[in-house]
């Protein structure tokens, strides 16, 4: 028996359990991308992520990828984004980037134009270990762990 939708369900647990409420302040968006590039030194790196942050939606930030160095000349896909509320999206930003530093992509792309740009918000790490890095900066845990980038996993310090 069908008691409910869970649509429904979802709604109300969301209304129930959420701690945004209507004098939450909505800073932006952090988001993970993928790259659509055809070029071969791109498609062949596994794990490869952009990790970003907006002030205007994701599709809306992205829609014109094709052109912009930040997103290697080339469409990307959305795999994530968090709608974040109260606090410095840009600063999340920096701490996660931080956090990876060491597995950030080194390549050289060119505009339309022939200029050169070093794009520095791709990162090569597994998704579920971007999220894990996520969820400990927001929870104040993070100074407690590295990313091992030989490994691809978060260890203790």
């Amino acid at each position: 028996m069908v008691s409910e939708n869970a649509d429904i369900t979802n709604e109300e647990f969301l209304e129930k359990f959420s701690n945004v409420n209507d004098e939450d302040e909505e800073a932006g968006f952090i988001y993970i991308l993928k790259s659509k590039s055809d070029k071969q030194e791109i498609k062949e790196i596994s794990n490869l992520f952009k990790i970003g942050f907006s002030k205007v939606s994701v599709e809306e930030r992205i829609k014109n990828a094709p052109q912009e160095p930040t997103y290697l000349m080339a469409d990307v896909k959305i795999v994530m984004a968090y709608k974040c509320y109260n606090m410095n999206t840009h600063k999340l930003e920096q701490l996660v980037h931080g956090f990876f530093g060491r597995s950030c992509l080194n390549i050289d792309v060119f505009d339309i134009n022939g200029n050169r740009h070093t794009p520095r918000e791709w990162f090569i790490a597994p998704l579920h270990v971007i999220e894990q890095a996520i969820h400990y900066i927001i929870a104040g845990a993070i100074v407690k762990y590295r990313y091992d980038d030989v490994t691809e996993e978060i260890v203790e310090r």
